[in-house]
């Protein structure tokens, strides 16, 4: 929600904008962080009931899907995904996009690790585009997360 004065010159968000913002922001560190930790119920609960993750060629409808797919993930896989160039755009008070990129990088072993991986060069960098709304308990939740690799190793 870009506001302009009379001129149409930008002017500063709102409190309420900047809260919107900022709970987005949250929502999309929050869903690497836990896919990162392998806490996939973290993961699952942070889309929208009728949310669709639209991943490695699947569109996967609502956390149930989510929970399913991401259960087939090797036990042994570390991943690291940063986040990078995040913009949010308020749609309103209820709804927004973002965007960014994720540079990812992954290790696979036979098992879980404890300690370090070994530190081999990036696997990706994506560019993403996601929808979010918030909940009427004032959660942000994924409506749509879309995202296309820009860069592979």
């Amino acid at each position: 929600m870009e506001r302009s004065d009379s001129r149409g010159e930008p002017q500063p968000a709102g409190l309420g904008e900047l809260q919107a913002v900022i709970g987005c922001q949250q929502a999309i560190h929050r869903f690497y962080a836990a896919l990162d930790a392998s806490d996939m119920d973290a993961v699952s609960a942070a889309m929208a009931d009728d949310g669709v993750w639209h991943r490695q060629g699947q569109a996967l409808r609502g956390p149930a899907a989510v929970q399913a797919a991401l259960a087939q993930r090797p036990a042994g896989r570390r991943t690291a995904h940063l986040v990078q160039n995040l913009v949010v755009d308020v749609i309103d008070p209820g709804h927004a996009q973002a965007q960014f990129m994720t540079l990812v990088y992954r290790h696979d072993a036979d098992a879980p690790l404890s300690g370090a991986a070994p530190l081999g060069g990036p696997l990706s960098i994506s560019f993403h585009r996601e929808r979010l709304v918030c909940t009427k308990g004032g959660v942000w939740k994924f409506v749509e997360k879309v995202s296309e690799r820009r860069f592979a190793a």
